[in-house]
């Protein structure tokens, strides 16, 4: 509104003053300075929002991290990206917590990019060779220290936040056909029109150089009827032409966000092999990644004068004379022939360092976590110290050791309801997967295979299917055993770690106990490292359970707090079976506990 009061009463005052001669001079001098103060107010205006969006992402940033460190979820929403990773869930993801609200991923992604999104889930939920988690450590670790780089990276990637296109985008447009590829009559006609305008308008001149009124008025109409084609062209493609160039961005914010992550990525001076291979992406061409993207830059500013209120008038005589935006069009095909095929590598490289970062601001805010080391298959031991949950607060973590032997090769985890096990499960699942990521994980140290990762944790019926919770867990443990056995004959590449959360409840106790058994035993000779917990204690005195099996459990303790009886629990994992039951006790402290008083 104050761009528009500046700019009427200008407006007015210009036209008065040079309309009326009578008037005195400074009137249409204060017009004009008024007309100057509304280009200079809507320039400034524009700088301004652009800083208070840019301010405003940064703060967002910058609280983003703070909750992440502690644990904050209800300051850590959903990043645009995330959508992005929805199609690698599975049921390993929704067992370990691996995606949605209180997630990994939610915990652990800062990438702004659908590539970094999609990378990190892709590393997530897929094994990957030793030597490409070395690999990536490698990488993160030199991230992690040089702390002014990333925050450099981000502050040019919040540019991204709230625009109308993405990178993936711009690498779409580049290996999408050309516009004129297979309208080469259309480009044809594009041309008609200015043809006839350049022609008209040298007929004019010539016409008034040779005092020719006839020639003159002959060529006015063409040049009219030149400018007829043009119009009516514009009004049939246009819209098409436009949305082309939103997908590429429109010149401003988002080109100049993506030239920025290039050109940092062409500065940095890496160490660590694949560091190195990323970098080489962006010299893969003729000229560097920052150069073709400054001369994309340059042509969209061509397209973006359409955009520009103050420039509506330049730009329509430019459309109705040159067919303006068929000639930038023209341009932009030119850049994509010679770099559009580019564009795509360069995305899926910056989409592999924003995975990178994640895991370097992880490894730097917990530099008393380690990186895991990783064993030959021939060694199947997995020792780990001082585990705990990733996504649970610092304060109220609780570390464990858990040592998984070859000779025995089941973790046989019994304890009270509410005491722990599940937890332990998750914590060595996330923890595997966050190791898949390069990236430090939750303990003091972490040796042993490579695993592959399988879970029964959460196991849900189908009414719609017709498939009941016992039918569901069946399936759910025969993929698991398929699986497993996959991993054993693909030349012993992988070791199974197979946790399996009180399964096969859904019979009756005895069946139950032979059932499990069977499980468990099927599971170890397919040289799988299993960690299973139960409730049901004679499951432990099996003697084939004994045999292969390390018991272990978690109890709970009562305090009287105000007169009134509270369990308490401190989840440290002990040797041998729990000593303790619960089920009861709960029972009562929640008001269902009293005589049984059966009639009859």
């Amino acid at each position: 509104m104050a761009r528009l009061a500046t700019a009427l009463p200008g407006l007015f005052l210009a036209i008065a003053g040079f309309s009326e001669p009578q008037l005195p001079s400074f009137v249409w001098q204060l017009g004009l300075l008024l007309i100057v103060a509304f280009l200079a107010f809507a320039s400034w205006q524009e700088v301004l929002r652009d800083k208070l969006d840019w301010s405003i992402h940064k703060r967002n940033f910058y609280r983003r991290m703070q909750a992440r460190c502690a644990r904050d979820w209800s300051e850590l929403p959903a990043l645009p990206t995330e959508q992005a990773a929805v199609g690698f869930a599975n049921e390993l993801s929704k067992d370990l917590d691996l995606f949605g609200d209180r997630s990994l991923f939610r915990w652990f992604s800062l990438a702004v990019t659908e590539s970094g999104a999609k990378t990190i889930a892709d590393w997530m939920g897929n094994w990957s060779p030793v030597s490409q988690i070395v690999d990536r450590q490698q990488a993160v670790e030199e991230l992690s220290n040089q702390r002014v780089w990333r925050e450099s990276f981000w502050d040019a990637a919040l540019g991204f936040r709230g625009c109308d296109t993405s990178p993936e985008r711009i690498a779409a447009w580049g290996e999408s056909p050309g516009f004129f590829d297979k309208r080469t009559w259309l480009r044809q006609l594009t041309w008609i029109g200015p043809i006839g305008v350049l022609i008209s308008i040298a007929g004019m001149v010539a016409g008034v150089l040779m005092g020719q009124a006839s020639v003159f008025s002959i060529c006015f109409f063409a040049f009219l009827g030149a400018v007829t084609i043009n119009l009516l062209l514009t009004v049939s493609i246009i819209g098409r032409i436009h949305d082309l160039f939103v997908q590429i961005g429109n010149a401003n914010r988002e080109l100049s966000s993506l030239n920025a992550l290039f050109g940092l990525v062409e500065k940095l001076e890496p160490k660590s092999t694949l560091l190195i291979e990323l970098r080489k992406r962006f010299f893969a061409g003729d000229i560097p990644s920052t150069d073709a993207i400054a001369s994309l830059q340059r042509r969209m500013k061509w397209a973006g004068i359409q955009r520009n209120p103050l420039l509506f008038i330049p730009y329509w005589f430019l459309q109705l004379t040159l067919f303006w935006d068929a000639r930038v069009l023209e341009s932009l095909e030119a850049w994509k022939v010679r770099h559009g095929k580019k564009v795509s590598s360069w995305i899926e490289g910056l989409g592999q360092i924003e995975a990178l970062l994640s895991g370097a601001a992880v490894s730097d805010e917990y530099p008393a976590w380690k990186y895991p080391t990783y064993f030959d298959v021939s060694c199947r031991d997995l020792r780990v110290t001082d585990l705990g949950h990733p996504l649970i607060p610092d304060p109220l973590r609780v570390l464990n050791d858990v040592e998984i032997a070859e000779s025995q090769p089941l973790l046989l985890v019994t304890g009270s309801n509410m005491a722990g096990k599940s937890t332990l499960l998750r914590s060595l699942g996330i923890n595997t997967v966050l190791g898949r990521l390069g990236s430090r994980v939750a303990c003091s140290s972490w040796t042993g295979p490579n695993c592959a990762l399988a879970s029964s944790i959460r196991v849900q019926d189908s009414l719609a299917d017709g498939v009941s919770f016992f039918m569901a867990e069946l399936k759910r443990l025969r993929s698991i055993s398929d699986a497993t056995r996959r991993h054993q004959t693909s030349g012993g590449q992988r070791v199974s770690l197979v946790l399996l959360d009180e399964i096969l409840q859904g019979t009756n106790s005895r069946e139950r106990q032979i059932a499990v058994e069977q499980v468990l035993d099927q599971f170890v000779q397919l040289g799988a490292l299993v960690v299973a917990s139960t409730h049901d204690l004679e499951l432990a005195n099996c003697p084939g359970i004994v045999k292969v099996a390390q018991v272990v459990h978690f109890r709970e303790y009562f305090e009287q707090i105000d007169g009134v009886e509270q369990m308490r629990f401190d989840y440290k994992m002990r040797s041998g079976v729990t000593p303790t039951t619960n089920a009861l006790k709960l029972l009562e402290m929640v008001g269902l506990s009293k005589k049984t008083q059966w009639p009859g």
